[in-house]
């Protein structure tokens, strides 16, 4: 029919026209992604300046380090400064691998929309337009009104359960990352238990630390997953219909999540079990994201075929 040639050819339009508005949005967002990490990166820079600057002056002669040298003081001062400096290196490491990932994630988004051509696309959909309206005139005078609702419902619809199913693989991709994280540190909490209790030794240091190197590179990477994980869930809150409203407000905002003090005193074993404990609880959040997603999902598949059954009785009456 038609009709249905025409709705056809509408919504392949309008996905990609929706999708060059994704882009924009991701582009902008992504922008400001890339900035914060570049004002985490200075701003963490400065006070680890700042902190080797207290460390040289503990290492300095002076009368007061003389006396709290005497009174046991000095080593716990030095142990404490060191211990945040630790931290600090980690937190600009950490920023650093962010701003290469999502510098490279808006190369990709710009290579995308550098691909569809919103005038011609424009130019196509008000053709489209031009013959529906002429085949509503000739064909379904009384209900033009009412299809166009129902078409343009559907085109909504179809975009959103698109989008829902775009969040579900980034929230797979999360829990994925994260499970590669929680092993990771399943494995250093060993190494860190057996360096504790055995004595280690330089092989035992080696592999420990080798774990640990290995840990803060898979937490990146769920990290980074988490983040385009939230940027996925915020097309979804911007995606609605008038009669079917996806509410993302409830969500975990997983992007709040930094492991910004999870490599801290990585030689005390019960921070590794925090960390793994936290991983934890982050994938719970996720995986409990992703049911909700799935079954918006479903509401939207239930909707979308109340649409098609009132459109189909108006086009076959």
């Amino acid at each position: 029919m038609e009709w249905k040639q025409l709705q056809k050819e509408q919504e392949q339009i309008f996905t990609q026209l929706r999708n060059r508005t994704r882009l924009n949005e991701q582009s902008l967002l992504i922008d400001k992604q890339i900035e914060h990490a570049q004002e985490e990166i200075t701003k963490h820079s400065t006070a680890l300046q700042q902190l080797r600057t207290k460390l040289d002056k503990l290492d300095g002669f002076s009368f007061m380090n003389m006396i709290r040298t005497w009174t046991g003081q000095q080593d716990e001062l030095r142990a404490e400064k060191i211990d945040k400096a630790a931290v600090l290196e980690l937190k600009i490491n950490e920023a650093k691998k962010m701003q290469a990932d999502l510098t490279a994630d808006r190369a990709q988004v710009t290579h995308k929309l550098a691909q569809i051509n919103k005038q011609a696309l424009q130019q196509k959909l008000q053709h489209i337009h031009a013959k529906k309206k002429g085949y509503l005139q000739i064909h379904k005078p009384a209900q033009a009104q009412r299809l166009e609702h129902l078409a343009e419902e559907e085109m909504l619809t179809k975009q959103l359960m698109l989008e829902i199913r775009e969040a579900e693989e980034a929230g797979e991709v999360a829990l994925t990352k994260l499970g590669q994280a929680a092993a990771s540190l399943h494995s250093a909490s060993g190494y860190s238990t057996w360096d504790t209790f055995f004595g280690g030794g330089l092989i035992a240091t080696h592999l420990k630390h080798d774990a640990l190197d290995q840990s803060e590179n898979y937490l990146h990477n769920a990290q980074i997953a988490l983040q385009r994980f939230q940027n996925e869930l915020l097309d979804i809150h911007e995606m609605s219909t008038k009669s079917l409203h996806v509410e993302t407000d409830g969500f975990v905002k997983f992007a709040d999540y930094f492991f910004d003090d999870i490599f801290s005193a990585w030689s005390v074993h019960s921070k590794i079990s925090t960390a793994r404990e936290q991983v934890s609880r982050i994938q719970d959040d996720v995986h409990n994201t992703i049911l909700r997603l799935q079954d918006k999902h479903t509401k939207a598949i239930d909707y979308l075929q109340t649409l098609e059954q009132e459109k189909d009785t108006i086009l076959n009456g």
